[in-house]
Parts: structure tokens; sequence; C-alpha cells
């Protein structure tokens, strides 16, 4: 589906919304009654080196293929289908820029377990869901999800020392942007929040339910695969 479909479609909740895409501003939504606290995931370590930022670039791309997969044949929301194949067209194309990037040095992705997994956990949580739940929930993970992105995007802009890799990363990071601004959008037209670890109070966990994920949903890391 194309960049332009998407747009128009929320093109209405966008102006009303009039949401900042700061990659890491706080989410400006109103908690619907009975739902999570605001905020979203905290930031995760950054990499170190651009072999790392390799890794974890791959395995965050990995996993939101996944999950878009999962998703976009399972909505019968019209915006929630067209933000999935977005994401599958998009990450898609990074995964070809990726390797492109990484051709001929020893930075290329190898296929690891924990890409999948990454990936499989979000779609569990998906899978015990269905209908407005399932694309609420999918919709509340992408906020933190491609804040992260984006995050780990500048860090390599800023500090790679890889000239292909921080070409890449520069490249991409608008793209990562408008998925967030997209996503920020859906979350505000449907009086939602971003996905948020559940409040932890005396070592037992206060979950929230109607809507709200049962557990967070890990970034890539940026540590090397075992």
């Amino acid at each position: 589906m194309k960049q332009t479909n998407i747009v128009r479609a929320l093109a209405s909740v966008v102006a009303i919304a009039g949401l900042a895409v700061a990659p890491f501003a706080a989410g400006a939504q109103t908690p619907r009654p009975g739902g999570p606290p605001m905020g979203g995931m905290g930031r995760q370590p950054m990499p170190t080196n651009d072999a790392e930022f390799v890794r974890a670039l791959d395995a965050a791309n990995s996993a939101e293929l996944e999950m878009a997969k999962y998703v976009v044949n399972r909505t019968q929301d019209t915006a929630v289908h067209q933000f999935a194949q977005h994401m599958i067209d998009d990450h898609s194309t990074a995964a070809v820029k990726l390797e492109a990037a990484t051709r001929g040095t020893n930075l290329v992705p190898v296929p690891r377990e924990d890409t999948n997994r990454m990936g499989m956990r979000g779609i569990t949580i998906l899978q015990g869901e269905d209908g407005t739940q399932r694309d609420n929930d999918y919709m509340r993970m992408q906020v933190p999800a491609h804040r992260q992105a984006l995050a780990l995007l500048n860090w390599e802009s800023e500090n790679g020392t890889n000239a292909g890799l921080k070409t890449l990363a520069t490249n991409l990071a608008p793209t990562v942007q408008q998925h967030l601004q997209l996503a920020q959008t859906y979350l505000a037209a449907n009086n939602l929040t971003p996905y948020a670890p559940p409040t932890t109070n005396g070592g037992s966990t206060s979950g929230q339910n109607n809507g709200t994920a049962p557990s967070p949903m890990p970034m890539a890391s940026a540590s090397p695969h075992p």
C-alpha cells in the first residue's frame, strides 16, 4: 500500500490530533477510562559500535516485519491494515538496504534465534486477542518500538564510523519518524496510550486489561548473540 494512501486515510485525525513527533516526546493522549498509565517503555541501551548497530537494527527490523505480517490480513480496520502493509513494504526495503550497506564488510547480519523471538513475543500477545483489542495493542506497541528504532538510527548517524551505515541510518530516520507519527495519530484518534510495562508494587505486577498488553515488548539488544 502506497504511503500516500495511509496519509490520506489518517489526514483528518492528524489535523485534529496535532501530535508532536519528536522522537522521545511523551504521548499527549488522554487515557481512556480503565486504560494503562500514560507513557512508553524505557529507552534501551544504545550500541557502542557499528557491528552492534547492525545486529540491533536487523533484529528490530525483523521483529517489525513478523508482527506486521501477522496483523495485516487479520485486522478489519482499514487504517490498521494500511499501517501494517506500510510496515511490510518499508521494513522489507530497509532489510535490503541494510544488506547492501554491509556487503563486502564483516558487519553482515547473521541469522539468530533472538531475531525471530522478538517478533514472536509480540505475536504471542496478539494471538490471545482479536478484533479491536488486537488492533489497538498492535498500534500501541508501535510507538515505543519506533521511538527506540529512531534513537538507534540517530545514534549511528552521530556516532557510527562506517560511512555506508551512517548514510543508511540518516536516510531511514525520516521514514521511521513518519511511522511513529502514524502510530501516535491512531492512538490519539482512539483515545489510547503507548504500550508500557505494567506497574510493579512490592514484587507483584499490577497488570492492566481491556486493551493493554500484558508484558513489555522488548526492542533489540545491542549485545552480541552468545
